[in-house]
């Protein structure tokens, strides 16, 4: 049999609910969700299920300290976890859709790393930050099972600052992080948003390649110093949106091309 602690604790949506935790404070406990998630990594295990439900926050001596829980989805690098690992189907979607990564929403999701748990870390940290997750609830409710599937792996969602500020509830998601609203939008605009929308980025190679570094960068934010992360390229974006509109973007160029040649021979 296993023996395992007794964590006697609150989902930690639930405890920033009860304890109306500042911008620093939610940022400062996904510094140490990370640390956990990094130590899991160094054992070779990705959870792929991060998400609030699975963290629970204890207070030890009146400080908030997450553990991570639930790693009945957890996936172990380059070998089993046991002898008897249970495989899970070909084509079948694992985790939870509002913090999956795009590549766990492949059919064949088998090509998994830690980086999936570094986006689901993003999605966390995106919903402490604005109330919401970076695909919206409700419209994930309402979606059928092949829209969901798009809405991961293509639609990219606002920087948290853009969130907030198109959000009818600002002056109340600001008064649970006891901040003023114009306050809590300034507060979100720059460090914050590039972090969180690196560890968000569809391509994985352009998210932070391990934990450590979405910790470090953390760390720079919460002591004041410059972050790594910072604004993508015009010609990133570009790509993007070419990719997101090919469709469009062939016959814009086809149109062009045809009057192009028409008055080159006229």
């Amino acid at each position: 049999f296993l023996v395992l602690e007794y964590v006697e604790g609150k989902p930690l949506l639930n405890f920033i609910a009860e304890h109306a935790t500042t911008v620093q404070a939610r940022v400062e406990l996904i510094r140490e969700i990370g640390e956990a998630v990094s130590y899991a990594h160094s054992q070779l295990v990705v959870h792929r299920d991060l998400k609030p439900s699975n963290i629970l926050v204890c207070l030890y001596d009146g400080k908030p300290v997450p553990k991570v829980i639930d790693f009945g989805l957890a996936k172990a690098m380059h070998q089993s976890l046991t002898d008897q690992s249970l495989h899970t189907a070909h084509g079948m979607m694992v985790g939870t859709p509002l913090y999956m990564s795009p590549e766990q929403a492949e059919h064949n999701n088998l090509d998994v790393d830690t980086r999936t748990d570094i986006y689901s870390l993003g999605v966390i940290l995106y919903e402490l930050l604005t109330g919401s997750t970076p695909l919206e609830r409700q419209q994930m409710k309402q979606a059928a099972y092949h829209e969901i599937l798009r809405l991961i792996k293509e639609v990219d969602p606002p920087k948290p600052s853009t969130r907030i500020s198109g959000s009818v509830g600002l002056p109340s998601i600001a008064a649970q992080r006891s901040i003023d609203p114009n306050q809590l939008k300034k507060s979100l605009t720059g460090d914050l948003d590039w972090i969180v929308m690196k560890a968000l980025d569809k391509e994985r190679s352009r998210r932070y390649e391990t934990a450590n570094g979405l910790l470090r960068d953390v760390e720079r934010f919460l002591h004041d110093e410059a972050v790594e992360a910072c604004p993508p390229s015009r010609t990133y974006l570009l790509r993007k949106y070419i990719r997101r509109n090919r469709g469009q973007v062939i016959a814009i160029t086809t149109v062009l091309l045809a009057l192009l040649l028409g008055v080159a021979g006229t």
